[in-house]
C-alpha cells in the first residue's frame, strides 16, 4: 500500500486558526520611507514621523483586487493590480502587503513591473476547508481576517478586506 504524500506548505491544523496579531498601522518617516507597525503608536513617535492614513474597502481603483487560489497543497493569494494605472505616468506602485492569520507579507514592485502578485501561503495560513481551485468563496470564508494593502507613492496607501462580511478598519 503506498501513502499519497502531502505537500509540505499543506497546513496541518483541524481547524481554522485564529487570527493572532493586530491590524498594522502605516507610518511615514520624513516623507521618505514607510514603517509599519502592529500597534498604534501615534503618542510615542518623535518628530517627523507621521501616520497614513489608508484608504479601505472602497470603489478606488487604486485598491487591489484579490483571487485565492490553489487548494489543500498549493494555497496562494493572488493580487491584480490595475493595468490602467500601472501604465499611467501619474501613479507609481511601490510594494503590496498580505496581513494573514499568523502576520504579514511584502512584495515589492519595480516600476510598474507586473500587475499580477502571488502570495504563497502555508502552515496555518494555508488552512482550507475544501480543495477548489480557484476558491468559491463559500460561505465558510476560509481566508476570513486576511487584508491586502497597497502603497502608491504620492498617493497613500489602499487596503480591503478579503472577507465580504468583515469591514477593515484601522
Amino acid at each position: 500500500m503506498t501513502r499519497e504524500r502531502l505537500s509540505i506548505t499543506r497546513s496541518q491544523a483541524t481547524r481554522r486558526p485564529e487570527i493572532i496579531r493586530p491590524v498594522p498601522h502605516f507610518y511615514e518617516f520624513n516623507n521618505k520611507q514607510i514603517l509599519a507597525t502592529l500597534k498604534n503608536t501615534t503618542d510615542e513617535m518623535p518628530a517627523g514621523i507621521r501616520e497614513i492614513k489608508v484608504v479601505l474597502d472602497g470603489k478606488d481603483p487604486r485598491i487591489p483586487k484579490y483571487k485565492i487560489i490553489g487548494g489543500f497543497d498549493q494555497n496562494c493569494v493572488q493580487i491584480l493590480l490595475p493595468e490602467k494605472l500601472l501604465k499611467s505616468d501619474h501613479h507609481q506602485i511601490e510594494w503590496v502587503c498580505l496581513l494573514t492569520f499568523t502576520g504579514f507579507q511584502f512584495k515589492y514592485v519595480y516600476k510598474n513591473s507586473k500587475n499580477k502578485l502571488l502570495f504563497a501561503l502555508a502552515d496555518e495560513d494555508a488552512y482550507c476547508y475544501c480543495d477548489s481551485d480557484p476558491c468559491a468563496e463559500c460561505r465558510f470564508k476560509c481566508k476570513n481576517g486576511f487584508s491586502v494593502f497597497a502603497y502608491w507613492r504620492d498617493e497613500g496607501i489602499f487596503g480591503k478586506s478579503i472577507s465580504p462580511f468583515r469591514k477593515l478598519t484601522i
